[in-house]
């Protein structure tokens, strides 16, 4: 017999310091603004549906921007110093948009247990470093979350570059999010990505459920589908195509006894916080109706990864492309 589905969410909770890089500071300022609005109507959706969430958070929005000279100077290593000196944390600019604990005690307020998992100290790209700043880069992440009374077992890598995942499992990390397991996120096409992502988008194609597996002792959750602002290009999809696309994938992880795996970032609701919200709502009013009939579990990342040490996912599983 079948095992049920699962659907877990994540969520990459990083405000600035997931564009400072890419200069978007300034264009997505006014969403950051928003971000805490908007995890306080996230949180509020998720103990309505009982929906316990990994939020992998950025652990710098924990530490404050006082000590970022520090930091850099104190990281013993001169690729992430130059990194953490590239970031605008403590020349004057809008504090909200480095600093945010209050989103931090949002989450732990929820009624339904949510998972509070790391997005890296700093947003530092393990693939664009050295394994020396990607260690630092985990030790100082682990250091702002103790400081703070959390003990993480989840990870998502900045831009889902993975890399260096036994440094994860020496640090006491369990499971990490895989990249989206479709065959162009993992071949190495750049821009070549986003016309295959927006055409999976306009027709409506069903995401994958996945499956667990086991690297260098961590437990790799990749991702299913991102659940995507409609703005810009993603506009001209069509209406509603988000919630059916997940449907779908829902359909396929009760069928599989896989997982489906819907991940976001907080901030990318803030363009239209109740047409996004709308949206996800009929998503997880489905997942309500699957669960219901016990067709569904809903899981956490940690749950997941406790799950397969448990035996569950041990043998692969067909799926269609």
């Amino acid at each position: 017999m079948t095992d049920a589905g699962v659907f877990t969410v994540s969520l990459d909770t990083e405000l600035a310091w997931g564009s400072f890089d890419k200069g978007g500071v300034d264009r997505y300022g006014d969403a950051y603004r928003q971000t805490p609005a908007v995890v306080d109507r996230l949180c509020g959706l998720f103990d309505a549906y009982e929906v316990p969430a990994t939020w992998a958070f950025v652990a710098h929005l924990f530490a404050g921007c006082e000590g970022h000279g520090g930091d850099a100077s104190g990281s013993g290593d001169d690729d992430r110093a130059d990194w953490l000196a590239s970031a605008p944390c403590s020349t004057g600019v809008d504090r909200s948009l480095w600093y945010a604990p209050d989103l931090l005690e949002t989450v732990r307020a929820c009624e339904t247990t949510q998972d509070v998992g790391l997005h890296g100290y700093s947003h530092l790209v393990f693939t664009e470093h050295s394994r020396a700043a990607a260690a630092a880069e985990l030790r100082d992440a682990l250091a702002a979350a103790q400081d703070v009374g959390l003990d993480p077992s989840s990870f998502v890598y900045p831009r889902n570059e993975v890399a260096h995942v036994d440094l994860l499992a020496d640090a006491g990390i369990d499971v990490y999010r895989g990249v989206d397991d479709r065959w162009y996120e993992r071949a190495p096409l750049g821009p070549a990505c986003k016309p295959l992502r927006f055409f999976d988008e306009a027709a409506v194609r069903p995401p994958p459920a996945v499956t667990p597996t086991e690297r260098d002792g961590v437990v790799c959750v990749p991702g299913s589908q991102v659940f995507r602002p409609e703005r810009g290009a993603w506009a001209r999809t069509p209406a509603g195509s988000q919630a059916r696309r997940a449907r779908k994938g829902l359909d396929r992880a009760v069928e599989t006894g896989g997982v489906f795996h819907l991940w976001w970032h907080p901030f990318n609701l803030a363009g239209d916080v109740d047409y996004h919200l709308s949206a996800l709502e009929d998503i997880l009013t489905y997942v309500d109706t699957l669960r219901a009939d016990d067709d569904l579990e809903l899981m956490s990342m940690t749950d997941v990864a406790d799950a397969y040490r448990d035996g569950r996912w041990q043998q692969p599983r067909e799926e269609s492309a």
